[in-house]
């Protein structure tokens, strides 16, 4: 940095003197003092060529505790305490210098907190305007000079240490507080950004320029979550389009492209300006914005620091090229203006405070529901951490995180890693530092900020004369390019133009050169070569391979090509090169990361497709497709397909997925750990449960940490624990932190006896040793489950009723608004016929022993069997005009086109004879907290008359034709001891037919007196509308564990 000229200070110092002492004597406060200080400060920096630190009044600082305090002034590492003009008295008055003191050195501890910089870096002033003293400390005591008048000596002190301490030093606070998106900067770019990208695809219609092609191939990427059509999407984005006088919600793809175009452009600027020795400065006003952009760009600032990929694969990088530059430049301009004033030299903060610096910016700037969507839930640092620790990660050992997000655990492992060379003393290389890391992501917004956020951690430690290519991979983990048996790795991708497939020889993939080769072949399709002469050209990459695979190199090239002539090959071959990269990995001894929770269904249908052999071959899908076979969720998908392709053998992985998979049916394949022959794919070590916290921002799902290691069996019971945390704590620095606070309890999981990949139940030893009693799934149940109707357009089936006329018509009227979500069904009142109007049984009316029908609406369901009475033009013509009315909405039902195709229109699905037996058994499919039961028979309904119930989808049943059984089975199910049974396994999430499956339930038995006690104390409490007594509960369990736990034995 260079030195102040001396004339220069002494002459900025006199001024500035002058100006804070007449600002002292004129100002009536504190508030009115430190404006008008500030902006003497701001002019003499200007003139000095000092930075002035932005967004430093009133700083907001949490530190290491919940309640947040504001700092009047920080400038970097300068801590300034204004207090009221001259209220120091010269010194006279102790209690207020005291205060003041306090006051900073507050400030000091909750700054070193959230920078991570040494708290002895740190300067700290308090000042009334006429007297002024420095302090410090030495991380144990705060050491303060005395106070003195402020005079030009110490005016041009306080200006060199702007100068040498007065850049604030990036943290991720920080940065959301300057770019976040109701910064000024945000405000003015995004705008520029969506207005270019709207324009050129206006404008570029039907012809292919940079911006369309990118635009186009990201939109078809990540365009499967773009218009999520939920309520807090669309008041976020109307927000947005006010806020920035923009319609972003008329034009969602465009505004997410712009957005994350903006947010690319802060991540390359960061990685530029964290270069400690840059090639060119980016800085530098005097050269023209769009020049230093161009240059960013091309990646020769990183190439030349000694960082080789940087920016290969990149959708962002279109806005130096087009047309609407103009409009963009001077919004630009000031974000770098703003950056450059910030310090990104990590070296100066603690190694164990290092963080992902994009994360919170992501965080804040993507809608939740489209990050949820994208199945994106980010990882506190502590959890990261704590994952580290449960998984036994060293420092010397290697990592992989297949779907790496914006770096958490990569970073994690570095730090790690930066830690212990700081404990021994040694000063590691960026090569040593990332030798064995990887990550891989599909998003290449993430996989650039990962690789920002690497460049800023390892920016000290670069050397040009030992370049490192940053080990992260823009790929999807599911579909990474693959070896095969003749040589090569083969890889298909879905383009614009359709699948294309790409087989590179495996020579070439193992020998780390194929993105060299990727490069090059880049360079010679651009030039317009023809097939044969870019052949010629890569023959330096073909020595010594026989014909028949430059044959098949030439196939590539052609496709290549093709590409390019429709303009689709540039960026296709970085990402290409990455894909092959990725698939090349060496298998690691720990994979570790958060894989996207998504289900199948919520999919794109061409990417599912497109996918799912792929799956099928892995033995992760349920056999039972009814049940969700093919409704996993992606985390296992992942979970198997890194295990099989990269985990070495004794290897262990440690994945942070969703605790249903240990318990719904639709994830049985999933709990095998087993290839299709049957052999062990990995053994589980343990789970930790994680649904006692709300870790993950506005996350309901229920987290758990899974830890594996490859090539053995799963021996059961396997350690399962659970977390909470007492009120009040949140948050913690790191994992042992975490541990520290939280209340652990130790259980043992195991599939529910009689299955081999069944649901967990998750207890202690000895309820295990009653569970064993109680289950056996390998018989065949006494008694069948179904669900309840499954309309699939509640909005139409749920009606409001009135009372009957003199012609025993019914007056109904359907309420799309308060029964249904799906918009545009019109609401039809009309007069019906009474013999298909039920009364309507739902969860909410359904507790232990008590089941009422819903008071606001009943059922219309013209069908007695599998599907819709084909008589009702002769039977109920009212009823049929009715549904006439919903033609087109009820053939468009999922549920329809998939099980009832060709049927009466208003066929409704889980419907049969057993929907309206005189008695059911019923249980909600998602209950929440405890396991409960209750039965129903026929209803005198007060317009229908007596008629059975219908439950709808959201209870399971059990069909009866006789009351005494009924009960019995209602007195089994809410027994004590068996509610906790099913509750040691069910997701919560979707209770279903495995309640009466797994169970060893006799079938009822008239002639058995426990039977009978059982059907008679079931019946004396529903009848009393449910609250059963202490006693009555403990005879009642006493004879279900006796009767279910004898059902069977000899």
């Amino acid at each position: 940095m260079p030195t102040i000229n001396s004339h220069s200070l002494t002459d900025s110092s006199k001024l500035l003197v002058a100006g804070v002492l007449a600002a002292t004597n004129a100002s009536p406060n504190e508030a009115n003092l430190r404006h008008e200080i500030e902006h003497l400060i701001r002019r003499a920096c200007a003139e000095l060529d000092i930075p002035y630190a932005p967004f430093s009044l009133e700083r907001a600082l949490r530190g290491d505790q919940r309640q947040v305090v504001f700092a009047d002034v920080v400038h970097g590492g300068v801590i300034i305490e204004y207090e009221p003009p001259k209220s120091f008295n010269a010194g006279r008055n102790r209690a207020n210098v005291q205060h003041a003191k306090d006051q900073a050195e507050g400030y000091a501890a909750r700054m070193a907190h959230d920078e991570g910089r040494a708290i002895t870096e740190y300067v700290m002033i308090i000042w009334d305007g006429a007297h002024i003293a420095f302090g410090a400390t030495d991380g144990n005591t705060s050491l303060w000079e005395r106070l003195v008048a402020f005079d030009a000596p110490q005016a041009a002190r306080l200006l060199t240490t702007l100068r040498n301490l007065g850049r604030p030093l990036a943290h991720p606070a920080l940065l959301r507080s300057m770019i976040g998106p109701e910064s000024e900067l945000g405000g003015g770019l995004i705008p520029a950004l969506f207005q270019a990208v709207v324009s050129a695809s206006a404008r570029d219609a039907g012809r292919q320029t940079k911006t369309t092609l990118l635009f186009k191939e990201w939109n078809r990427l990540f365009g499967q979550a773009i218009g999520i059509p939920t309520d807090r999407l669309y008041a976020l984005l109307e927000r947005q389009s006010e806020a920035h006088r923009q319609p972003y919600e008329q034009n969602i793809p465009c505004y997410l492209f712009a957005l994350h175009t903006y947010l690319a452009m802060v991540a390359k600027l960061v990685a530029a300006l964290a270069l400690p020795n840059p090639s060119e400065n980016i800085r530098d006003s005097a050269v023209a914005l769009r020049e230093r952009i161009r240059t960013l760009e091309s990646g020769s600032l990183f190439a030349n620091a000694g960082i080789v990929n940087m920016l290969g694969g990149d959708f962002f990088s279109w806005p130096v090229d087009d047309p609407a530059w103009a409009r963009i430049e001077r919004p630009l301009a000031s974000l770098l203006a703003q950056l450059g004033q910030l310090s990104f030299d990590m070296t100066r903060r603690n190694p164990s405070s290092v963080r992902d610096l994009f994360k919170g910016i992501y965080e804040q700037f993507v809608p939740r529901e489209l990050r949820h969507a994208l199945g994106e839930i980010n990882t506190p640092d502590w959890l990261a951490g704590h994952v580290f620790d449960q998984l036994g990660w060293e420092p010397d050992n290697d990592l992989l995180d297949p779907t790496c997000g914006t770096g958490t655990f990569l970073l994690e492992a570095i730090r790690r890693r930066i830690v212990a060379a700081h404990s021994s003393g040694a000063s590691p290389t960026a090569g040593v530092l990332l030798a064995g890391i990887y990550g891989m992501d599909l998003n290449p917004l993430a996989v650039l900020a990962t690789k920002a956020s690497l460049v800023v951690m390892l920016a000290q430690r670069l050397d040009p004369a030992a370049p490192v290519r940053l080990p992260v991979f823009l790929a999807d983990a599911i579909n990474t390019a693959t070896p095969t048996d003749d040589g090569f790795f083969s890889h298909t991708i879905q383009t614009e133009q359709g699948e294309r497939e790409f087989r590179i020889p495996e020579s070439i993939v193992r020998a780390n050169i194929v993105h060299e080769f990727f490069d090059d072949l880049r360079l010679c399709v651009a030039a317009d070569l023809a097939p044969a002469a870019v052949l010629h050209a890569m023959r330096r990459f073909l020595t010594d391979l026989p014909s028949p695979m430059i044959a098949v190199v030439e196939e590539t090239i052609n496709v290549l090509v093709d590409l390019h002539r429709d303009r689709w090959d540039g960026i296709w071959c970085p990402i290409l090169a990455d894909r092959f990269a990725a698939g090349a990995v060496h298998p690691v001894s720990h994979i570790a990361g958060n894989p996207p929770w998504v289900k199948w269904s919520n999919l794109p249908t061409s990417y599912a497709s497109f996918v799912k052999p792929l799956c099928q071959a892995i033995n992760v899908f349920s056999e039972d497709t009814y049940v969700g076979g093919i409704e996993a969720d992606v985390s296992t998908i992942i979970t198997f397909q890194a295990v099989r392709k990269w985990l070495a053998p004794s290897g262990r992985l440690g994945f942070l997925i969703t605790a249903t998979v240990f318990s719904t049916e639709s994830s049985q394949g999933f709990r095998r750990f087993a290839h299709h022959d049957g052999t062990p794919m990995c053994a589980v070590l343990s789970v930790e449960d994680f649904k006692g916290l709300k870790i993950f921002d506005g996350v309901t799902n229920h987290p758990a940490l899974l830890i594996v290691e490859k090539g053995r069996a799963t021996e059961f019971p396997v350690p399962y624990r659970c977390w909470s945390l007492p009120p009040g704590k949140a948050d913690f620095p790191d994992g042992t932190a975490f541990r520290a606070a939280a209340i652990r309890t130790d259980l043992i999981a195991e599939p529910v006896p009689g299955t081999d990949a069944g649901p967990w139940l998750k207890g202690t030893v000895a309820e295990h040793a009653i569970w064993k009693t109680l289950f056996d799934a390998s018989t065949s149940s006494a008694y069948e489950a179904r669900k309840g109707v499954t309309t699939d357009r509640n909005g139409i089936y749920f009606v409001r009723a009135g009372k009957p006329g003199q012609n025993g018509l019914v007056p109904i009227v359907n309420d799309p608004e308060g029964a249904g979500r799906t918009k545009g069904i019109p609401a039809i009142a009309m007069d019906v016929e009474p013999d298909h109007l039920f009364p309507l049984l739902r969860g909410r009316g359904l507790s232990a022993f008590r089941s009422e029908p819903d008071p606001n609406y009943k059922i219309i369901l013209p069908q007695r069997g599998m599907h819709g009475d084909p008589a009702l033009m002769a039977t109920t013509r009212r009823t049929l005009r009715f549904f006439e009315r919903f033609r087109d909405e009820l053939s468009k039902r999922a549920s329809y086109r998939r099980f009832q195709k060709g049927k009466p229109f208003w066929s409704t699905w889980s419907t049969g004879p057993y929907t309206f037996s005189p008695y059911k058994v019923l249980w909600k499919e998602m209950s929440g907290g405890r396991f409960c039961a209750a039965y129903v028979g026929e209803i005198d309904d007060p317009i229908l008359g007596l008629k059975v119930a219908v439950p709808d989808h959201k209870l399971y049943m059990v069909a009866l034709d006789h009351a005494e059984e009924a009960q019995f089975l209602t007195g089994i199910l809410n027994a004590k001891t068996v509610a906790a049974a099913v509750g040691a396994y069910a997701a919560q999430l979707s209770l279903g037919t495995s309640v009466i499956d797994y169970l060893k339930i006799p079938r009822f038995d008239p002639d058995n007196a426990d039977h009978l006690q059982i059907a008679a104390i079931a019946r004396r409490i529903t009848e009393r509308g449910g609250q059963p007594a202490t006693n009555e509960l403990e005879e009642l369990d006493t004879l279900a564990v006796r009767v279910v736990a004898s059902h069977g034995l000899p």
